[in-house]
């Protein structure tokens, strides 16, 4: 999936002009009026990003679309909530995104992060915006949705209102209630399982010196890569291809490099990703992670450094965040495990 081309620079300042003349009476052509508005316009920017909530909401709601894009269950997605809307008097809020299946369902999807750590907090939604969000949605023959980040598990869940609890004039939910009732699965997301460990060499150049120091510093030139599952070589180009994105984006971490060494020469290093919490040998494989948290991953290295954003969107396409698994794939030295999770409306937590 691709963005469609447009030119912002050009138009959007015009209609930012418009939208706010339309209350301050600005005039198009009045020189004054103009600087009045760079000013104002300049304070608020200066105002919103330094407002770290602002910033983190809509890095999310950026992100949602490069998700449901790379997830590729979509072949449109529009940015809603935009530009002036006329009623005849119906409580009425667009959501964030209006999406177009590939099977023709719609969907109106509200986007919203949550950034606390605690996986029973409650995310809570006012009773009366969900029905602002649920009667513009019924009004353009869409199913709506909320899409929820949960930032600090790396973990997406996408929500039916039938799916939230409800106490007077609120909705709400946690990760724990979410997570099993999340249809994440509709825009094509998945759980990755594979077989530890997943391993990444850096092969030394035969022709250039390579050696260890007495402090530890690896010296050489890399000649080649080599990826392992299992310690078997994945020799396949789209099997690396996989295995790389696992390695890179997956949750399985990793320990200090081995250094490969022989006659005091430095042969290759390597790093093996392993699953955290260990394993079930007899179970056969090990999760890796659903690919809407890898997408996420992905998106993070470009908007996000030590924990500031420094992004709230990237210019590339959502299709350069997939990795592409063929359906029905069956790996020779990549054996693939992909679990589809179907929502359960009747998971009943108990705390």
């Amino acid at each position: 999936m691709k963005r469609l081309p447009r030119n912002p620079l050009r138009f959007d300042p015009v209609e930012l002009y418009t939208a706010i003349s339309r209350d301050l009476d600005y005039k198009i052509e009045a020189e004054t009026d103009h600087k009045d508005f760079l000013e104002k316009v300049g304070a608020s920017l200066k105002t919103s990003v330094q407002n770290p909530n602002i910033l983190h909401g809509k890095r999310v709601e950026a992100l949602f679309a490069h998700v449901a894009g790379a997830l590729d269950r979509c072949k449109f997605i529009k940015q809603e909530d935009s530009g002036a809307m006329f009623s005849d008097g119906k409580n009425l809020q667009a959501p964030d995104y209006s999406l177009i299946l590939k099977d023709g369902r719609r969907f109106m999807v509200e986007v919203k992060n949550c950034h606390d750590s605690d996986p029973n907090y409650k995310f809570i939604l006012k009773k009366d915006y969900m029905e602002r969000l649920e009667n513009y949605a019924d009004m353009h023959g869409a199913s709506l949705k909320i899409a929820i980040y949960f930032s600090r598990m790396n973990r997406w869940v996408l929500l039916s209102k039938e799916s939230l609890s409800q106490k007077g004039n609120k909705f709400y939910t946690t990760f724990i209630e979410a997570f099993p009732r999340s249809e994440m699965i509709e825009l094509g997301d998945r759980m990755i399982g594979t077989i530890p460990n997943l391993s990444f060499e850096l092969l030394s150049s035969t022709s250039k010196e390579a050696f260890v120091t007495d402090d530890d510093q690896a010296s050489f030139t890399v000649g080649d890569v080599k990826i392992y599952c299992a310690n078997k070589e994945i020799t396949d180009d789209l099997e690396m291809r996989i295995a790389f994105y696992l390695i890179r984006f997956g949750r399985w971490t990793t320990d200090l490099p081995t250094a490969i060494t022989e006659d005091k020469r430095l042969l290759s290093i390597r790093y093996e990703f392993y699953p955290e919490c260990g394993w079930d040998e007899d179970q056969g494989f090990a999760l890796v992670g659903e690919l809407s948290s890898m997408v996420s991953s992905a998106y993070n290295e470009l908007t996000v450094y030590e924990n500031r954003v420094i992004a709230l969107d990237v210019k590339v396409d959502p299709e350069i965040f997939k990795v592409f698994i063929p359906d029905g794939y069956k790996g020779q030295r990549l054996p693939l495990w992909q679990l589809l999770i179907q929502p359960n409306q009747n998971c009943v937590h108990h705390p």
